[in-house]
Protein backbone atom coordinates (compact mmCIF):
# COMPACT_ATOMS: atom_id res chain seq x y z
CA UNK A 1 0.00 0.00 0.00
CA UNK A 2 1.40 3.21 -1.01
CA UNK A 3 1.80 6.41 1.54
CA UNK A 4 -1.26 8.78 1.44
CA UNK A 5 -0.66 11.47 -0.96
CA UNK A 6 -0.28 14.38 2.20
CA UNK A 7 1.17 14.66 5.24
CA UNK A 8 1.29 18.46 5.64
CA UNK A 9 -2.54 19.47 6.46
CA UNK A 10 -3.34 22.90 7.27
CA UNK A 11 -6.96 23.46 7.93
CA UNK A 12 -8.16 27.29 7.44
CA UNK A 13 -11.11 27.47 9.33
CA UNK A 14 -13.02 30.35 11.28
CA UNK A 15 -15.09 28.09 13.31
CA UNK A 16 -18.26 28.93 12.11
CA UNK A 17 -21.29 26.10 11.02
CA UNK A 18 -19.37 26.75 6.91
CA UNK A 19 -16.48 25.42 8.17
CA UNK A 20 -18.06 21.97 10.27
CA UNK A 21 -17.33 19.76 7.33
CA UNK A 22 -13.57 21.13 6.96
CA UNK A 23 -13.16 20.81 10.37
CA UNK A 24 -14.78 17.02 10.50
CA UNK A 25 -12.50 15.97 7.69
CA UNK A 26 -9.40 17.62 8.46
CA UNK A 27 -9.58 15.66 12.28
CA UNK A 28 -10.10 12.62 10.18
CA UNK A 29 -7.57 12.67 8.01
CA UNK A 30 -4.88 13.79 10.52
CA UNK A 31 -6.46 10.39 12.97
CA UNK A 32 -6.21 8.24 9.77
CA UNK A 33 -2.54 9.61 8.52
CA UNK A 34 -1.44 9.87 12.27
CA UNK A 35 0.23 12.99 11.48
CA UNK A 36 -0.56 16.65 13.07
CA UNK A 37 -2.75 19.44 12.14
CA UNK A 38 -1.99 22.30 11.75
CA UNK A 39 -4.89 25.42 11.43
CA UNK A 40 -5.28 29.02 10.35
CA UNK A 41 -7.58 31.30 11.96
CA UNK A 42 -7.73 33.95 9.44
CA UNK A 43 -8.82 37.36 11.05
CA UNK A 44 -9.85 40.39 9.80
CA UNK A 45 -7.30 43.57 10.88
CA UNK A 46 -7.88 46.73 10.46
CA UNK A 47 -4.96 49.29 12.30
CA UNK A 48 -7.00 52.39 11.95
CA UNK A 49 -10.42 50.94 12.77
CA UNK A 50 -8.68 49.28 15.85
CA UNK A 51 -6.61 52.07 17.20
CA UNK A 52 -10.05 54.12 17.17
CA UNK A 53 -12.05 51.45 18.44
CA UNK A 54 -10.13 49.18 20.34
CA UNK A 55 -12.91 47.80 21.96
CA UNK A 56 -14.18 45.66 18.50
CA UNK A 57 -11.02 44.62 18.48
CA UNK A 58 -10.57 42.89 21.43
CA UNK A 59 -13.60 41.45 21.57
CA UNK A 60 -12.99 39.67 18.02
CA UNK A 61 -9.75 38.34 19.91
CA UNK A 62 -12.21 37.34 22.65
CA UNK A 63 -14.30 35.16 20.38
CA UNK A 64 -11.71 33.61 18.22
CA UNK A 65 -9.90 32.71 21.46
CA UNK A 66 -13.45 30.96 22.69
CA UNK A 67 -13.38 29.48 19.26
CA UNK A 68 -9.66 28.15 19.48
CA UNK A 69 -10.39 26.68 23.04
CA UNK A 70 -13.61 24.90 21.16
CA UNK A 71 -11.42 23.45 18.50
CA UNK A 72 -8.40 22.21 21.24
CA UNK A 73 -11.18 19.94 23.15
CA UNK A 74 -12.62 18.53 19.71
CA UNK A 75 -9.33 17.62 18.39
CA UNK A 76 -8.02 16.21 22.26
CA UNK A 77 -10.79 14.00 22.38
CA UNK A 78 -10.22 12.70 18.97
CA UNK A 79 -6.26 12.17 19.81
CA UNK A 80 -5.47 15.10 17.60
CA UNK A 81 -2.71 17.21 17.41
CA UNK A 82 -3.10 21.12 16.78
CA UNK A 83 -0.65 23.60 16.01
CA UNK A 84 -3.02 26.71 15.90
CA UNK A 85 -1.75 30.19 14.17
CA UNK A 86 -4.40 33.20 14.44
CA UNK A 87 -3.17 35.37 11.51
CA UNK A 88 -4.60 39.10 11.08
CA UNK A 89 -4.54 40.92 7.87
CA UNK A 90 -6.63 42.74 5.28
CA UNK A 91 -7.56 39.88 3.44
CA UNK A 92 -8.42 36.31 4.68
CA UNK A 93 -7.48 34.66 1.75
CA UNK A 94 -4.07 36.23 1.64
CA UNK A 95 -3.39 35.14 5.33
CA UNK A 96 -4.34 31.13 4.52
CA UNK A 97 -2.60 31.31 1.68
CA UNK A 98 0.63 32.66 3.65
CA UNK A 99 0.21 30.45 6.07
CA UNK A 100 0.27 27.82 3.63
CA UNK A 101 3.40 28.73 2.54
CA UNK A 102 4.99 29.43 5.82
CA UNK A 103 4.30 25.91 6.68
CA UNK A 104 5.11 24.16 3.53
CA UNK A 105 1.87 22.78 3.22
CA UNK A 106 0.71 20.15 0.77
CA UNK A 107 -2.85 20.40 1.84
CA UNK A 108 -5.31 22.72 2.70
CA UNK A 109 -8.61 21.92 3.77
CA UNK A 110 -10.82 24.79 3.57
CA UNK A 111 -15.15 24.80 3.57
CA UNK A 112 -16.70 25.28 0.19
CA UNK A 113 -18.25 28.43 0.61
CA UNK A 114 -19.85 30.52 3.59
CA UNK A 115 -23.12 32.48 4.07
CA UNK A 116 -25.11 31.36 0.59
CA UNK A 117 -26.62 33.57 -1.86
CA UNK A 118 -28.48 33.14 -5.22
CA UNK A 119 -25.36 32.95 -7.30
CA UNK A 120 -22.72 31.46 -4.49
CA UNK A 121 -25.33 28.26 -4.30
CA UNK A 122 -23.91 27.46 -7.90
CA UNK A 123 -20.18 28.22 -7.48
CA UNK A 124 -17.15 27.91 -4.78
CA UNK A 125 -17.42 31.00 -2.31
CA UNK A 126 -15.10 34.02 -3.23
CA UNK A 127 -12.68 34.14 -0.93
CA UNK A 128 -11.97 30.35 -1.52
CA UNK A 129 -11.70 30.55 -5.06
CA UNK A 130 -8.93 33.06 -4.39
CA UNK A 131 -7.25 30.67 -1.97
CA UNK A 132 -7.20 28.25 -5.11
CA UNK A 133 -5.94 30.41 -7.41
CA UNK A 134 -3.05 31.73 -4.94
CA UNK A 135 -1.60 28.76 -3.54
CA UNK A 136 0.96 26.41 -4.84
CA UNK A 137 -0.64 22.89 -2.72
CA UNK A 138 -4.07 21.51 -3.56
CA UNK A 139 -7.34 22.12 -2.01
CA UNK A 140 -9.78 20.55 -0.39
CA UNK A 141 -13.30 21.83 -0.74
CA UNK A 142 -15.40 20.85 1.68
CA UNK A 143 -19.33 21.37 2.25
CA UNK A 144 -20.35 21.96 5.56
CA UNK A 145 -22.54 18.03 5.95
CA UNK A 146 -19.88 16.57 4.15
CA UNK A 147 -18.42 13.19 5.51
CA UNK A 148 -15.25 11.37 5.29
CA UNK A 149 -15.89 9.28 1.95
CA UNK A 150 -16.80 6.00 2.14
CA UNK A 151 -18.33 5.13 -0.95
CA UNK A 152 -16.29 5.85 -4.06
CA UNK A 153 -13.84 8.30 -5.20
CA UNK A 154 -14.60 10.16 -9.10
CA UNK A 155 -11.22 11.66 -10.57
CA UNK A 156 -12.45 13.90 -13.61
CA UNK A 157 -9.35 14.10 -15.61
CA UNK A 158 -8.90 15.82 -19.42
CA UNK A 159 -6.15 16.04 -21.41
CA UNK A 160 -3.64 18.70 -20.03
CA UNK A 161 -0.71 18.04 -18.26
CA UNK A 162 -2.23 18.24 -15.13
CA UNK A 163 -4.05 14.65 -15.75
CA UNK A 164 -1.52 12.86 -14.26
CA UNK A 165 -1.13 14.06 -11.29
CA UNK A 166 -5.06 13.38 -10.45
CA UNK A 167 -5.31 10.40 -11.39
CA UNK A 168 -2.44 9.09 -9.50
CA UNK A 169 -3.13 11.09 -6.34
CA UNK A 170 -6.66 9.98 -6.91
CA UNK A 171 -5.54 6.17 -7.00
CA UNK A 172 -3.47 6.61 -4.15
CA UNK A 173 -6.18 7.51 -1.92
CA UNK A 174 -8.37 5.16 -3.78
CA UNK A 175 -5.89 2.18 -2.72
CA UNK A 176 -5.82 3.76 0.60
CA UNK A 177 -9.64 3.54 1.56
CA UNK A 178 -10.02 0.55 -0.09
CA UNK A 179 -12.64 2.49 -2.70
CA UNK A 180 -13.44 2.00 -6.13
CA UNK A 181 -12.23 4.90 -8.42
CA UNK A 182 -13.60 5.98 -11.68
CA UNK A 183 -11.41 7.78 -13.92
CA UNK A 184 -13.76 10.34 -16.18
CA UNK A 185 -13.25 12.01 -19.61
CA UNK A 186 -15.47 14.65 -20.96
CA UNK A 187 -15.49 15.27 -25.03
CA UNK A 188 -17.26 17.84 -26.61
CA UNK A 189 -18.10 15.27 -29.59
CA UNK A 190 -17.85 12.44 -31.23
CA UNK A 191 -14.76 13.52 -33.47
CA UNK A 192 -12.53 13.48 -30.17
CA UNK A 193 -14.01 10.64 -28.93
CA UNK A 194 -11.34 8.09 -29.86
CA UNK A 195 -8.71 10.82 -28.81
CA UNK A 196 -10.18 11.02 -25.38
CA UNK A 197 -10.64 7.33 -24.77
CA UNK A 198 -6.69 6.94 -25.69
CA UNK A 199 -5.84 9.36 -22.42
CA UNK A 200 -8.53 8.14 -20.46
CA UNK A 201 -7.27 4.46 -20.60
CA UNK A 202 -3.37 6.18 -19.77
CA UNK A 203 -5.04 7.66 -17.01
CA UNK A 204 -6.80 4.52 -15.64
CA UNK A 205 -3.21 2.71 -16.26
CA UNK A 206 -1.77 5.94 -13.87
CA UNK A 207 -4.27 5.45 -11.11
CA UNK A 208 -4.39 1.43 -11.36
CA UNK A 209 -0.52 1.27 -9.67
CA UNK A 210 -1.80 2.26 -6.25
CA UNK A 211 -5.60 0.58 -6.81
CA UNK A 212 -6.87 -2.55 -8.33
CA UNK A 213 -10.64 -1.15 -8.15
CA UNK A 214 -10.26 1.24 -11.16
CA UNK A 215 -12.37 1.57 -13.75
CA UNK A 216 -12.38 4.30 -17.02
CA UNK A 217 -15.58 6.43 -18.62
CA UNK A 218 -15.86 8.11 -21.23
CA UNK A 219 -19.09 10.62 -21.85
CA UNK A 220 -19.90 13.12 -24.51
CA UNK A 221 -21.08 16.45 -24.03
CA UNK A 222 -20.68 19.32 -21.81
CA UNK A 223 -17.77 18.83 -18.89
CA UNK A 224 -19.86 20.23 -15.68
CA UNK A 225 -23.37 18.42 -16.85
CA UNK A 226 -21.34 15.12 -17.72
CA UNK A 227 -19.19 15.35 -14.48
CA UNK A 228 -22.12 16.35 -12.05
CA UNK A 229 -24.20 13.45 -13.83
CA UNK A 230 -21.29 11.10 -13.33
CA UNK A 231 -21.05 11.91 -9.49
CA UNK A 232 -24.32 11.35 -8.81
CA UNK A 233 -24.73 7.93 -10.95
CA UNK A 234 -21.41 6.62 -9.37
CA UNK A 235 -22.84 7.95 -5.90
CA UNK A 236 -18.67 9.23 -5.22
CA UNK A 237 -18.40 11.17 -1.95
CA UNK A 238 -15.17 12.79 -3.37
CA UNK A 239 -14.24 13.82 -6.55
CA UNK A 240 -10.90 14.65 -7.79
CA UNK A 241 -10.20 17.33 -10.28
CA UNK A 242 -6.59 19.50 -11.17
CA UNK A 243 -6.61 23.22 -11.16
CA UNK A 244 -5.16 23.33 -14.77
CA UNK A 245 -7.47 21.49 -16.55
CA UNK A 246 -10.38 22.99 -14.62
CA UNK A 247 -9.17 26.56 -14.43
CA UNK A 248 -10.39 29.42 -12.32
CA UNK A 249 -11.44 32.76 -14.30
CA UNK A 250 -12.18 36.13 -12.07
CA UNK A 251 -14.81 35.83 -10.08
CA UNK A 252 -18.27 36.44 -11.82
CA UNK A 253 -17.50 34.93 -14.66
CA UNK A 254 -18.17 31.21 -15.25
CA UNK A 255 -15.20 28.77 -14.20
CA UNK A 256 -15.68 24.72 -14.71
CA UNK A 257 -14.06 23.87 -11.36
CA UNK A 258 -16.41 26.31 -9.71
CA UNK A 259 -19.55 25.33 -11.31
CA UNK A 260 -18.79 21.40 -10.70
CA UNK A 261 -17.72 21.89 -7.04
CA UNK A 262 -20.87 24.46 -6.43
CA UNK A 263 -23.13 21.89 -7.73
CA UNK A 264 -22.82 18.62 -5.48
CA UNK A 265 -22.94 18.55 -1.93
CA UNK A 266 -19.69 16.58 -1.92
CA UNK A 267 -15.97 16.85 -1.24
CA UNK A 268 -13.64 18.28 -4.02
CA UNK A 269 -9.86 17.62 -4.22
CA UNK A 270 -8.36 20.45 -6.69
CA UNK A 271 -4.95 19.14 -7.37
CA UNK A 272 -1.73 20.89 -8.05
CA UNK A 273 0.76 19.85 -11.03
Amino acid sequence: MSDYPFSRILLATEHTEFDAGAERLAFAMAQRCGVPLRVVFPLLSNPEYEAEMPEHALRAEQDVAVKIDDLRKTAAAAGVQLDVQVRRGSEIHTEIVNDARAYQADLIVIRRRGKPSFFARMMVGEMVSRVIRDTTCSVLLVPRKAQFWNTQVLAAVGDTPAAPSIAKTAGLIAGICDLPLTVLSVTPDQASLSKTQSFNTLNVALAAGSSDKVRGEVRVGQAVEQTVAAVTESRADLVVIGRQRYHLIPFGHRSIMQEIAGKMEVSTLVVTN
